[in-house]
């Protein structure tokens, strides 16, 4: 009778916390599309005069950019249960203050899509972004969504209102009451949504239900083609991650004109890329995507530190540890494939032999843990974490395996992470790397610190060579050929040079913007005609370009250096015993 009465209160306890937690819900309105503008209502719950700013993102996880989201919102009203307007003002690019948010019964606003706003500076990705068009609509809910202050923990309930021949693909469910629910700002955010003449397929991958959701312009790619061209890296996935860490996974592909990319989420990941034949090259590329974007159930799902677990979307403080969420999600979308056997050996060290090509063109004074806090501040110099982070990764495995004598890798690493952490336990921002260190070997510290935190050389030879690999990263000059003494990026929508080769001594500088080539003015929109010229020359030859320099126009008739030939791999053909262990081990799931 004790028992049964502590549990009729324990049960009465949880009703009524129930009963009081707040469920702010959102209105989406996709009919009036014509002037490419979300139309978004609220109705608050439970609001005190501590929820009195409304906020929408200036930056989000996962994009490393500022957005500032408050710049495409159009008008924004708030109303009490009478429908008398209560004052409201918009105190700063993404923040509107409410004079007295206990009687607000409804705040209407719209918000331009971010494809087709033209801003001046801090472009927002396209992946990253929102499109409103006749026969589609893409979501992503930072764009389109905010919060009140004091409450970004409180559950959000979406309602998306559609054309009648739309379907919806997102990973969010639907409740009784023909919502969408996410458990907070945070989830909802992490959770895209696609709509419109969509095509859809599903499967089954070990216990896991796989979606796919595709837009295609011309409607020349179909979601079922494309779940038969990624199927096997999502085996390659699970085997990898010793069984997919999620119950359900969605896929949002958008293919039309521009071909942007993709950007992952804990239970989805949504791509945009160019609408063209899904042939083989095709495929082999949307793979190597899908691998990367796929592993981050892993990281930052399943291992994140605290910055990521609660987000801070008004301030970009961003982690030190970009280095393992996009470097080693990089190197694992590779291992992964070669060890499934989708890679050969030959494929992988090229992947490898590319990103050693393409990391050459950054900045090395800069560490990834630099890179990482700083990706924001560092537009132009933020790729590289793909590259350089992922070369760490491969090196880092190979050290683990030589230490391990072959027993274990980064992949169990990983793996072993994610068991310890998952979901909702953070690890220590300031104290991961240590952690690391106490995890594995004294090696693996020093590593950390020369290679991670540091910037010397990678030591990219030695570490092969556990493997019986042989690595040169200089063999000479290629004069049938040409090679630029200086790397190229984007920042506030200008290409831009990136790091200049300690060889060069024309009169060109990090941070120079291009204007001209010849006779072309360079914009984002034609660099790649603009750029094409440089391939048409030989060594020796010239090209003429004028510069911006802070502001002061700068002209160089720029002379084109032969080719260097860099980063040669050559597997050794008799290993020793030990590197033959060490080789099979790195090429296996251990």
């Amino acid at each position: 009778m004790f028992a049964k009465n502590n549990l009729r209160m324990l049960f009465l306890l949880l009703l009524l916390a129930g009963i009081t937690e707040a469920q702010q819900k959102f209105t989406i309105d996709l009919h009036n599309i014509d002037d490419d503008l979300f139309n978004v209502t609220i109705h608050p719950d439970n609001l005190s005069e501590n929820n009195n700013i409304f906020q929408f993102a200036a930056i989000a996880p996962g994009t490393y950019q500022i957005m500032d989201i408050g710049r495409f919102v159009k008008y924004f009203k708030a109303y009490d249960k009478n429908g008398e307007e209560i004052e409201t003002e918009n105190v700063s690019t993404n923040q509107w203050e409410i004079s007295d948010p206990e009687n607000v019964a409804k705040i209407d606003y719209q918000i331009s899509e971010t494809w087709d706003t033209p801003v001046e500076k801090n472009q927002v990705y396209p992946m990253c972004g929102t499109s409103l068009e006749k026969d589609h609509a893409y979501i992503n809910n930072h764009a389109v969504l905010g919060y009140f202050h004091g409450r970004q923990s409180d559950e959000m309930w979406i309602q998306v209102n559609l054309p009648d021949d739309w379907i919806i693909g997102t990973p969010l469910e639907l409740n009784s009451e023909n919502y969408y629910v996410a458990s907070s700002y945070d989830f909802a955010i992490d959770s895209p949504i696609l709509a419109g003449r969509l095509s859809e397929a599903t499967t089954d991958i070990e216990g896991t239900t796989v979606d796919v959701f595709t837009y295609s312009k011309t409607d020349q790619i179909k979601s079922e083609n494309l779940l038969i061209g990624i199927e096997d890296i999502l085996y390659a996935a699970s085997e990898f991650t010793e069984g997919l860490p999620v119950q359900r996974y969605v896929f949002l592909f958008h293919f039309e004109d521009t071909p942007a990319g993709a950007w992952e989420h804990s239970y989805s990941s949504n791509y945009v890329l160019a609408e063209r034949e899904l042939d083989e090259e095709n495929i082999k590329n949307i793979r190597s995507i899908v691998a990367h974007e796929f592993y981050h159930v892993v990281t930052p799902l399943n291992i994140h530190s605290e910055l990521v677990e609660m987000f801070n979307f008004e301030e970009p403080t961003l982690s030190q540890h970009l280095w393992l969420y996009e470097g080693v999600t990089e190197w694992a979308s590779d291992a992964m494939q070669f060890r499934y056997g989708i890679f050969t050996l030959e494929d992988y060290l090229r992947e490898t032999k590319k990103k050693l090509l393409t990391n050459d063109f950054y900045n090395q004074d800069i560490s990834l843990t630099e890179l990482g806090v700083n990706a924001a501040k560092l537009p132009a110099q933020y790729a590289n974490i793909y590259m350089k982070g992922a070369i760490v990764g491969t090196l880092l495995d190979l050290l683990l395996i030589d230490k391990s004598n072959g027993e274990s890798g980064l992949r169990e690493l990983m793996n072993n992470l994610a068991k310890k952490y998952g979901p909702e336990r953070p690890f220590s921002e300031d104290d991961f790397f240590d952690e690391l260190a106490e995890m594995t070997y004294p090696e693996v510290g020093v590593f950390i610190d020369n290679y991670i935190q540091g910037t010397e050389p990678l030591p990219v030879s030695e570490y092969f060579e556990y493997v019986g690999i042989k690595y040169t990263e200089f063999l000479g000059y290629d004069s049938s050929k040409i090679s630029l003494g200086f790397g190229l990026g984007v920042e506030d929508g200008k290409v831009v040079v990136t790091n200049v080769n300690e060889d060069e001594t024309q009169d060109i500088k990090v941070g120079d913007a291009f204007k001209r080539v010849v006779d072309i003015d360079v914009t984002l929109q034609n660099a790649q005609v603009a750029f094409a010229k440089l391939y048409t020359k030989k060594a020796g030859e010239t090209l003429d370009f004028v510069l911006d320099r802070s502001g002061e126009e700068v002209e160089l008739s720029y002379v084109f250096p032969p080719q260097k030939i860099k980063h040669k791999f050559e597997v050794i053909k008799n290993p020793t015993p030990e590197q033959l262990k060490l080789r099979k081990a790195w090429m296996s799931n251990l």
